[in-house]
């Protein structure tokens, strides 16, 4: 996760960290594991992990949003 959003989160009293080999959806916080996920976005060199499409789609439609 990039530091910027993990500011964030810490600013709004999150502590998100993603476990060993998991990702973490920008949108939702759920953790995710990356092999057994389908949606997935690259986004400025970086592939983000979605739970579902609904957050995927608000990734994609504003991803200065999540990923700054």
């Amino acid at each position: 996760m990039k530091k910027k959003i993990k500011s964030v989160l810490r600013k709004l009293g999150f502590h998100i960290e993603a476990g060993p080999g998991m990702s973490i959806d920008l949108v939702c916080g759920m953790e995710l594991d990356p092999v057994h996920t389908k949606l997935h976005v690259e986004h400025k060199g970086e592939v983000y992990y979605f739970c579902n499409t609904v957050c995927k789609n608000h990734f994609v439609n504003d991803p200065q949003k999540y990923a700054g």
